[in-house]
This record gives structure tokens, sequence and C-alpha cells, in this order.
């Protein structure tokens, strides 16, 4: 059972292991204008097809793609807002899902009450309430 140790960085392209962000961003940009000179797919897809060649985030690759004149300043503009708008989405739905997992793990809990106990024969609720806890409402104890 004589396994060949693979190296850590083996698939990393030349280019990536430059010394500095800099260097690394030059020979990236000089590759990337041979890349879009033999580009064939369509403009709508040619984020995506950067991203994946050159393994870079959207950000950066909008930049790139600006810099080297694949895309306008006004397509870049227009697609750095559409990911904005995106992450926010992303962002919202991170913290609702945030907040359905603390009521999912309180369901004895409501606006009023931290904790509550049970309910008198006329329907009204009684227990522990956030401010005898000594915390605002859906505000999470340090505790836990």
């Amino acid at each position: 059972m004589n396994k060949k140790k693979k190296k850590k960085y083996a698939n990393t392209p030349k280019w990536a292991k430059q010394k500095n962000k800099k260097a690394r961003h030059d020979a990236r940009i000089r590759l990337a204008k041979q890349w879009f000179a033999a580009y064939e797919g369509t403009g709508k897809h040619i984020v995506h097809a950067y991203r994946q060649k050159f393994k870079v985030d959207v950000t950066t690759a909008l930049s790139d793609l600006g810099e080297i004149g694949a895309l306008t300043p006004e397509q870049v503009a227009m697609k750095q807002q559409a990911e904005m708008v995106r992450l926010e989405h992303l962002w919202r739905e991170k913290a609702e899902k945030a907040l359905q997992d603390f009521y999912d793990r309180f369901p004895d809990s409501d606006d009023r009450f931290f904790f509550i106990a049970g309910y008198t024969s006329g329907g009204a609720p009684y227990g522990v309430t956030w401010e005898e806890m000594g915390l605002e409402p859906w505000e999470m104890p340090e505790d836990f």
C-alpha cells in the first residue's frame, strides 16, 4: 500500500502561483485577453465562463472583463447592481432562516412571552415575559 503523495496545489495554474496580488492580476489579465479572443460562447454567459476558467468571484470577474473590454462600463455596472441585489436576497433569506430556526427552538414563545407556561380557561397565555428575562423580544439569550 505505497501511495504517492499528491502535491497540495498540483492543479493550480502557473499564473495563480505568483507571489503578490498585482502579479497575479497582471498575469490573469494577460491570459484573459487571449481567452476572450478565442471565446465562442454567448455574451449572456461570459461572466460564468470567465469565473469557471479563472476561478474568481463575480466581482473580480466583472472588473476583469470590463478591464479587457469584453463588457462595456454600462454592462459592468448593470451586472454589479444585479449581483448586489442577489447577495442582498441571499442575506435576507439567511436571516429569515435563522429567525425561523429560533422560532422552531422556542415554540412556546411569542412577541410578549419568552416562555408560555400555559393558557387560562379564557384562552389568555401566561408565563415568563421577555422583560422578566431582561431581553428584548426574540433576542437570543447569552447562555444558549
